[in-house]
């Protein structure tokens, strides 16, 4: 068991790009089980906020404030509960996303026996580890966020005009390369956590090393990664256009006919719309996921006995020890 050199300029030409998104989505396509781990982490994952408006009439702000004052109970009660929920979701996703890699990683070493439920009972075991691997991150993004929004808020109230914006972009020029080697080195400790069985502290440490070994493929694919996902936007767009070209007139005049009739075709339509836009997810997220996990496969160079490795997964020798920094 050991890890292959870093790579070398021939290694960059002959990357198995290509290769890697095709075996993603026939594991994808031949194995729909995983669209369920698929729909959980995209459940369970931030999805951007509400957009509230601003400048809004005064009688209408004194009406909601009066609304929340004679029913603070009821929205405490709510606003707990969303939280509860969020937390929850939150903490299958982790599962999801831990069984989805190790499933995947069995399917791709040629295990047959790998199912919903094997894997879901894989990804538990790491749930507590990838939580406080999520929580180092985030903290360390916050961290960095305060340096960095420090000086720029500080020359602001001291209207010093021109020296916050060039502090302000000088912090986005570092910023933005940081968040990715960050995102990065995450992905890649989540990896070595699940499919290594590392600590917090040597996944973090062997992450960044193969990060660093690997800048220039990592980044050719997350590039590719991106465009999947324009290419994606732009083939859903004109169906959406299209669909929504054909509902609303449709709407209109059975809103016109009967008020009953419309409702129960608004259910209908926005009861599809949520199980497509749902599918969709599961299988993008699916699909990304099972890309990633066979990049990391291949950039780590892992040689391993793929024979012994079947026979003993459910011990979790999915993949050796990463190799220590």
């Amino acid at each position: 068991m050991e890890l292959a050199n870093p790579n070398t300029d021939q290694d960059k030409k002959k990357f198995p790009f290509i290769p890697i998104f095709k075996q993603a989505w026939e594991i994808t396509w031949r194995n729909r089980f995983l669209w369920w781990f698929g729909f959980l982490i995209a459940l369970g994952s931030p999805s951007g906020g509400f957009n509230f408006p601003g400048g809004g009439n005064p009688e209408d702000i004194n009406k909601v404030s009066d609304f929340a004052q004679s029913h603070f109970k009821f929205l405490l009660g709510l606003g707990l509960t969303a939280l509860l929920v969020g937390i929850l979701l939150f903490f299958i996703s982790i599962i999801a996303k831990a069984g989805l890699i190790k499933s995947v990683s069995l399917i791709a070493l040629g295990h047959q026996e790998v199912n919903f439920k094997v894997g879901w009972r894989k990804g538990k075991k790491y749930l507590w580890k990838l939580f406080w691997l999520a929580f180092i991150f985030s903290l360390a993004v916050a961290v960095i966020l305060l340096v960095l929004a420090v000086p720029v808020i500080y020359l602001f109230i001291m209207k010093s005009w021109v020296s916050a914006v060039i502090i302000a972009l000088l912090a986005i020029a570092i910023f933005i390369p940081l968040m990715f080697i960050i995102a990065i080195t995450k992905v890649f400790a989540e990896f070595y956590i699940i499919l290594s069985d590392l600590k917090i502290s040597d996944s973090i440490e062997a992450a960044y090393n193969l990060f660093l070994k690997n800048l220039f493929n990592t980044i050719i694919f997350k590039l590719l990664m991106f465009a999947v996902g324009i290419v994606a936007g732009i083939i859903l767009l004109p169906a959406a256009i299209i669909s929504f070209a054909i509902f609303i007139p449709l709407g209109v005049l059975l809103y016109s006919l009967n008020k009953i009739v419309f409702f129960v075709f608004i259910s209908i339509v926005v009861l599809a719309f949520l199980t497509i836009v749902f599918l969709i997810s599961a299988v993008l997220t699916t699909f990304t996921t099972t890309a990633w996990t066979l990049f990391f496969q291949e950039i780590a160079k892992i040689k391993i006995n793929d024979e012994m490795l079947v026979k003993k997964a459910d011990e979790e020798k999915v993949l050796p020890l990463a190799e220590k920094a």
